[in-house]
């Protein structure tokens, strides 16, 4: 049996139907066009996908992380560290003062009248205070031309002995101190300027528990004060204490004190 028959047996047998209310040829049009667009809808779905996973990709990519914000997004505010102080050391400009032992032995003995007065007045927990007088290698002794003069404060507290060391170098007496004092960011505090001058703190370990803390004011005219706070007596007398009575602000007070210069 040809092609031709089968075709013509099949319009015999739907000879007496009625005729179709729809038009085949479009029904099969319609059918290949919703194909079509389904295949295009994926291709467009797969499509989209890639894009998204190339948008999460690239930032990863270069380095950002999960929690990376579009542009038009608020962004978090960043801190800087503060940076270290732009105080000039020596000063330009500074004279270094010509002192006679003379000259030296009269400044050195107002300077303990005033220690007296004011040293009490500010340790108020400590009693039985000791002046030395101020000297250079040694107390009361000065040379012609010395630029610093020293000297040393006992006091009790509960029975214990402690020192305060007391150094006052005149303008240009050492302009090397603060480079000695802070020769790296970790071997110093410096806790700001007072009356146009660097305060700089420095604890020093000794040996068998002995530990000096000290303060050192440079001063605008090139002069520097330190107040050296010992937890023992510098004379040997007593024990060796854990810490020391003087406070850091009691040390700052001394080390500003305007009566203290040369």
């Amino acid at each position: 049996m040809s092609e031709e028959d089968v075709r013509g047996g099949l319009q015999d047998a739907v000879a007496d139907e009625p005729a179709l209310d729809f038009d085949p040829d479009a029904l099969v049009a319609t059918a290949r066009h919703q194909i079509t667009r389904r295949r295009s809808l994926i291709a467009a779905g797969v499509a989209t996908v890639a894009v998204a996973v190339a948008a999460v990709a690239v930032p990863a990519v270069l380095g950002r992380g999960s929690g990376y914000q579009a542009a038009d997004q608020p962004t978090l505010a960043t801190t800087t560290s503060p940076q270290p102080s732009t105080f000039d050391w020596p000063p330009s400009g500074v004279e270094s003062p010509h002192y006679t032992p003379d000259d030296l032995r009269g400044r050195g003995q107002q300077m303990k009248a005033h220690l007296e007065t004011a040293v009490p007045a500010l340790l108020t927990q400590a009693t039985a205070f000791a002046f030395d007088e101020f000297g250079g290698e040694a107390s009361g002794e000065f040379y012609e031309g010395q630029n610093s003069v020293n000297a040393e404060v006992s006091f009790a507290v509960d029975n214990n002995r402690y020192s305060v060391f007391v150094t006052v170098w005149a303008p240009g007496g050492d302009n090397d101190l603060l480079d000695t004092v802070c020769p790296s960011s970790d071997s110093c505090q410096r806790l700001g300027e007072q009356d146009g001058g660097l305060l700089v703190a420095r604890t020093e370990n000794v040996d068998a528990g002995r530990v000096i803390s000290t303060v050192y004011h440079f001063r605008k005219d090139g002069s520097v004060v330190q107040i050296a706070a010992y937890n023992y007596d510098m004379s040997g007398a007593g024990q060796v204490m854990p810490t020391t009575p003087v406070t850091l602000d009691q040390q700052k007070a001394l080390a500003t004190d305007p009566e203290l210069w040369l």
